[in-house]
């Protein structure tokens, strides 16, 4: 509320004195010769007083007084027009408080309810009426325990605020998550006076997001979950693994001959055969063991605390007898059989990549054992191992020997069809076997860790094109780069990508960074420091591969980013199957929620691109528009015409 002027209340004080004035003006002469009988001493000092006062006397002080009265007059319309102002002003806040669209609590020192405004009565379903004098722990849930709401007031207590995600209970009894921030209200001596606390329920959302993982992590077909869960599951039971005390067994299992039935019966018959073998595959696990879907006829199971292989055995016997059963499918009976390879933790991989790559080498030995039987990994397998060896040789040397080189891929404004950036992509030019896509020597980079020089090649020949681009007139946008795990964790990251910057000269606004979403998900708090200081140089972010991780909204909403790249896996199926059209505009729908700008990679058709313009996606990029060329093309194509292709 507005505070009255001091000046004011003095002003209030000299018209009240002046006022005591006036009135013994117009009545005091009258008053003192009534009383003048009663004292002689009195009444000879009045008598002199009044000898001297004569009408002009008189009537100067009533002049005074009438200006006085005017002056008060005058004070106590401001007065009144201070406090009409205060209440208006009260008024408007009041109603911009209602209208928030977050609910608001205000609350005492001691966190008793002083005042809520509408949102919080929508939200939770209780009047204020119903709240005031209350605490805010009145309403929890009770999900997060006494400890927990302890702990959030020593943290405001030490930091005078607090932000986060809180569990309570609507007045119908209804359990909801709703994302929080509570702050401290001090008086001038900077003692704790009130708390302020606003908050949003997120239930939507989450529940979005609950939908969108599932999505992401189960096959559509069978429900089963994919390659991805594989993958989170694997990495969850070798994270605290033992050699030697802990065992686990890994089953690929591919169906025999299943392309026959896809040819002969058509793909609707194929994926009810699937579907059907799958349900019969989950009717035969227990608590220890998982069955997924890694894509086609393939599928995988993981067989926990691994106790030798006679249990394995009898696992065996049961898939193979499920499997065999014959399925009627559109009136014929179709039979199928099975071959299974199968890796063991620790003999045959610490690691889930090569647990999955040793099981279907074997799974490969068996088909070419005659099908129809399973088969243990061996060394004798592994020539695709010694392949691998001999690609790292290479591809020290190919560093070495500047064999590497830039393509660029051009991103596309939906709306404009202009070429609004480029993301650079890695190639090998082999002397003998032409260009090396970056998906077949990428991953050996890694393991053998040529990641870091290959990675500072690339940052630093992109931004150094696109220096050059700008020196000769020629406007191509942002530059995307792709940052590895291992380059993004690295101490010195932000101190190299500063450099490279600085050596080519290129403005920080020109660079983006790619980061997949499992990066920044592992360290969340060190990621998050990592990209507030790209950030603070001015560096763009985007979120790459989005969709494939295991990140939560309350961490995206913590990322200083600016894009989020849909991943090309979910565009695959958008114009033929609602569930994927539905998956990619959940991703849409978050993205926007976020205040983020969506890219779209690996749009590869007519229809895929229709979709994402329905669905005013800002950028894609993809074979549909162009495949990644050398600078000199790419240049060629940033200066053409529009995207000719574009949907109108």
């Amino acid at each position: 509320m507005q505070q009255i002027p001091v000046f004011a209340g003095r002003k209030l004080v000299l018209f009240a004195l002046a006022a005591i004035l006036l009135i013994w003006a117009i009545l005091g002469f009258d008053w003192w010769s009534v009383n003048r009988q009663s004292s002689a001493e009195w009444g000879a000092s009045s008598g002199e007083f009044m000898g001297a006062a004569s009408p002009s006397w008189r009537f100067l002080l009533f002049a005074i007084g009438l200006v006085v009265t005017l002056l008060i007059v005058e004070g106590c319309r401001q007065l009144f027009g201070l406090r009409d102002q205060a209440r208006t002003q009260l008024a408007l806040q009041r109603r911009i408080i209602d209208h928030a669209s977050v609910a608001m609590v205000l609350t005492d020192g001691a966190q008793r309810i002083l005042s809520v405004n509408a949102a919080f009565e929508q939200i939770t379903g209780y009047a204020a009426s119903e709240v005031l004098g209350l605490t805010p722990t009145r309403l929890s849930a009770g999900h997060q325990g006494l400890n927990f709401h302890r702990n959030i007031w020593d943290f405001v207590a030490e930091n005078g605020f607090w932000e986060g995600e809180v569990w309570d209970r609507r007045k119908d009894g209804a359990i909801y998550p709703k994302q929080m921030r509570i702050a401290t209200i001090c008086d001038d001596a900077g003692q704790t006076t009130h708390f302020v606390a606003t908050f949003a329920d997120v239930s939507e959302a989450k529940a979005q997001l609950e939908r969108f993982d599932y999505l992401a992590h189960h096959d559509q077909l069978t429900n089963l979950p994919n390659r991805l869960a594989l993958d989170g599951h694997l990495d969850a039971l070798l994270d605290g693994a033992v050699p030697g005390i802990n065992r686990l067994a890994l089953l690929i299992i591919d169906l025999d001959n299943f392309k026959t039935v896809n040819d002969s019966l058509g793909h609707h018959a194929g994926d009810r055969l699937l579907a059907e073998i799958a349900r019969r595959m989950s009717g035969e696990m227990d608590r220890a063991t998982r069955l997924f879907r890694l894509g086609g006829d393939e599928f995988v199971v993981v067989q926990e605390q691994f106790d030798g292989n006679v249990a394995l055995a009898g696992l065996i016997d049961r898939l193979v007898r499920a499997i065999g059963q014959p399925c009627d499918i559109d009136d014929h009976a179709l039979h199928c059989t099975p071959s299974i390879g199968i890796s063991l933790y620790p003999e045959h991989g610490r690691d889930g990549l090569t647990l999955i790559r040793n099981a279907d080498a074997a799974m490969y030995a068996a088909k070419a054992a005659g099908r129809n039987n399973h088969q243990f990994f061996a060394e004798s397998m592994n020539a695709a191992a010694n392949r691998r060896l001999h690609l790292e040789s290479e591809l020290w040397r190919a560093l070495a020997e500047n064999q590497l080189v830039l393509h660029y891929q051009p991103q596309i404004d939906l709306l404009s069809g202009k070429v609004v950036g480029v993301e650079a992509l890695v190639r090998w030019a082999h002397p003998l076997r032409g260009m090396i896509a970056p998906a077949e020597f990428i991953p050996v980079a890694e393991e053998c860790g040529l990641i870091l020089p290959l990675g500072h090649w690339v940052l630093r020949t992109a931004c150094r094109q696109v220096r050059s681009w700008l020196d000769a007139g020629i406007d191509m946008g942002e530059m995307a780069v792709n940052i590895s795990a291992h380059q993004f964790r690295q101490p010195d990251f932000v101190q190299t990508v500063q450099g490279v910057l600085a050596e080519t000269g290129l403005p920080a606004n020109r660079l983006e960074l790619e980061i997949t979403e499992s990066t920044v998900m592992h360290g969340v708090d060190a990621a998050i420091q990592t990209l507030a200081q790209l950030k603070a140089m001015g560096v763009r972010l985007a979120i790459d591969d989005f969709g494939t991780g295991y990140s939560s909204l309350s961490y995206l909403r913590r990322f200083p980013l600016d894009r989020l790249k849909i991943d090309r896996s979910f565009l695959a199926d958008v114009d033929t199957d609602a569930d994927a059209a539905s998956l990619v505009t959940s991703i849409v729908m978050l993205g926007r929620s976020l205040g983020l700008q969506l890219v779209a990679e690996g749009v590869e058709s007519f229809a895929q691109a229709e979709f994402l313009r329905t669905l005013e996606c800002e950028r894609v990029q993809g074979f549909h528009f162009y495949q990644p060329v050398s600078a000199d093309e790419v240049v060629g194509l940033g200066r053409g015409e529009d995207y000719a292709a574009l949907p109108a």
